[in-house]
C-alpha cells in the first residue's frame, strides 16, 4: 500500500512508540475522521491499520465505527468516550493507590498508568522496584480470561498486587482476542491481577471478564 496518501495520523499510529494503546487510537480516530468523506481511502486506512497493529484491541473497535452507517459520527462518539473514560480512571485508579498506600511500581507504556502517576506525585513511584508494594499495569486488549500487555507485566503481577487501569476500548470478545498478538505482548490470565479500573469502575477480574465475552464478534 502506497502510505504516501494516508494521513500523517495514521502512518504515526502505526509507528509511534511512547503514546500507549489509548494514544495510538486516538491517533488512528483523528487519521480516519480525516479521510471519512472518501469510502476508498477510509477503508484502505482502516485494514492499513489493522494490519500493522496486530496487538491493538481499540483497533477492532474502531474498524467497526467505520462499519457504521455514518462513520463521523461513530468515530467522534468513540473519541468522546474515550476521552471521558480515561479521565475517569485516571481519577478513580489515583484514590485507589491512595487508598492502598505506596510505593508503586508499574508496567510501562501505558499512557493511563502515566497520567495516574503524574497525578500521584513523583514520591507515589519507588525509586527500586524491589521497594514497590503495590503495582499499575495498562492493557492493550482485555478478553473473557485474560489481559494482553507488554512483556514484562505477567512477572509483575505475580509478584505485586497489580491494578489494570484502562477503558472500555480494550475489551474484546474471545474470538477477537485470539487473533491479537504481537512480539512485544504477552497473555496474563485475568485472575493474576487484584482488579481492573474501567472507565472508572473498579472492578473484579470475574466482572471484566463477563463483560468482554458479552461482546458482539
Amino acid at each position: 500500500m502506497d502510505q504516501t496518501a494516508l494521513p500523517q495520523a495514521i502512518r504515526e499510529a502505526v509507528t509511534v512508540t511512547t503514546a500507549g494503546a489509548t494514544g495510538v487510537a486516538r491517533l488512528a480516530i483523528q487519521g480516519l475522521l480525516e479521510v471519512v468523506h472518501d469510502p476508498a481511502l477510509l477503508a484502505r486506512a482502516t485494514t492499513f491499520l489493522a494490519d500493522r497493529l496486530t496487538g491493538y484491541a481499540p483497533i477492532w473497535h474502531i474498524a467497526n465505527a467505520v462499519r457504521a452507517a455514518d462513520p463521523a459520527e461513530e468515530l467522534r462518539r468513540l473519541r468522546e468516550e474515550l476521552d471521558s473514560a480515561v479521565e475517569l480512571t485516571v481519577k478513580a485508579a489515583a484514590a485507589w493507590v491512595a487508598e492502598h498506600g505506596g510505593p508503586v511500581t508499574v508496567a510501562p507504556s501505558s499512557s493511563i498508568v502515566s497520567q495516574v502517576l503524574r497525578q500521584l506525585g513523583p514520591e507515589i513511584q519507588a525509586a527500586d522496584e524491589r521497594d514497590a508494594r503495590l503495582a499499575l499495569a495498562g492493557a492493550d486488549a482485555i478478553g473473557p480470561r485474560t489481559v494482553l500487555n507488554i512483556v514484562g507485566t505477567r512477572q509483575l503481577a505475580a509478584r505485586l498486587p497489580t491494578l489494570v487501569v484502562t477503558t472500555s476500548l480494550k475489551l474484546v470478545p474471545g474470538p477477537v482476542f485470539d487473533r491479537l498478538g504481537a512480539p512485544v505482548f504477552e497473555p496474563i490470565p485475568l485472575d493474576s491481577f487484584v482488579g481492573v479500573v474501567l472507565d472508572g469502575e473498579f472492578l473484579t477480574p470475574e466482572e471484566v471478564g463477563r463483560r468482554a465475552a458479552a461482546l458482539q464478534a
